[in-house]
C-alpha cells in the first residue's frame, strides 16, 4: 500500500462535527485533520466521545452535523467508497465463532471482492504474523480471548486498507501479544498508512503515536505530541490526561 495518488493530502478531515443523542451532545464541534503515515491516539475518559468519533468516521453513525471526509470521501454521501479504504477493528469481537480462522478470512475477502488467490496469500501471512497459523483450522469458538483479538486484527488488515481504525486494539492481550501488535502497528506506519486508535493504555499511546488528541465532554481539549502536551511540567502522559480531564470516576 502506498499513499501516492491518494485523494487528499490529509487522510481524515473533520469540520465542526456535532453528534446528539436526544439532549446529550456526544460531540460538540470537533474539528481535526489526520495526516498520512501518522498514528493518532484518541484519549479521554469514558463518555468523552472517542468511540462516537470513530463511528462517524467509519460510516456507522450517519446522523451528525458538520462534515467528515476520509481519503477525500464524504462519510455520508460516499459511504461505500469510505468502507473500501478503511479497516476497522472494533472493541467487541465480530467473528463467526462456529467457523475457522481461515473461513473467517475468506468471508472477509469475499466482502471486498478479493480474488481467492490473493486472500489465501494475505491471510496466510497475517495469520503467521499473529501467531495463529497452527490453529487456523480450528473453530474460533475454541480460541482464547487473546487469540480472537489477534484474529480480529488480522481480518481488519486483509484488504490492505490505507486507513486503519483500532478501537481498544490490545484489550485482553497478554504482554507478549501486546508487544507483537505494537510492532505490527509500527509496520503499518512505515508503509504510509494513517492509523487512528483509542486506548486506555497510556503507555500504548506514548509508544505508538506521535500525535495525541484528548477528548472530554465531546470536545477536543488538547492536540499534539506527547512531549508537546506536557506543558505544565508533567512527567508522564497519564498525568497530562488526569490534569486535563479531572480525577473523578465517570459512568459509561
Amino acid at each position: 500500500m502506498s499513499v501516492t495518488g491518494r485523494n487528499q493530502a490529509e487522510a481524515v478531515a473533520v469540520r465542526e462535527l456535532v453528534v446528539r443523542y436526544g439532549k446529550v451532545e456526544a460531540l460538540r464541534g470537533v474539528t481535526l485533520d489526520m495526516e498520512w503515515q501518522t498514528a493518532v491516539a484518541l484519549l479521554g475518559p469514558n463518555g468523552a466521545g472517542k468511540t462516537t468519533l470513530l463511528r462517524v468516521l467509519t460510516t456507522l453513525l450517519p446522523r451528525f452535523t458538520g462534515s467528515a471526509l476520509v481519503d477525500g470521501h464524504d462519510v455520508r454521501r460516499a459511504a461505500a467508497d469510505v468502507r473500501r479504504v478503511i479497516g476497522l477493528m472494533p472493541q467487541e469481537s465480530n467473528l463467526y465463532e462456529e467457523l475457522t480462522a481461515w473461513e473467517n478470512m475468506k468471508i472477509q475477502g469475499g466482502l471486498y471482492g478479493m480474488p481467492a488467490s490473493v486472500v489465501k496469500d494475505r491471510a496466510g501471512r497475517l495469520l503467521e504474523r499473529m501467531g495463529l497459523t497452527t490453529v487456523a483450522n480450528r473453530p474460533v469458538s475454541t480460541y482464547s480471548g487473546g487469540m480472537k483479538r489477534r484474529l480480529v486484527y488480522a481480518r481488519t488488515l486483509l484488504h490492505d486498507p490505507p486507513i486503519v481504525f483500532l478501537d481498544e486494539p490490545t484489550t485482553g492481550l497478554d504482554v507478549q501479544a501486546r508487544a507483537v501488535l505494537w510492532e505490527d502497528i509500527g509496520g503499518l506506519l512505515s508503509s504510509g498508512r494513517c492509523v487512528v486508535l483509542t486506548t486506555h493504555y497510556i503507555e500504548e499511546a506514548e509508544r505508538l503515536c506521535r500525535r495525541v488528541v484528548v477528548l472530554d465532554h465531546g470536545r477536543v481539549i488538547a492536540d499534539g505530541s506527547p512531549d508537546q502536551l506536557k506543558i505544565a511540567g508533567e512527567e508522564t502522559l497519564e498525568e497530562v490526561i488526569l490534569n486535563l480531564t479531572g480525577r473523578e470516576l465517570r459512568l459509561g
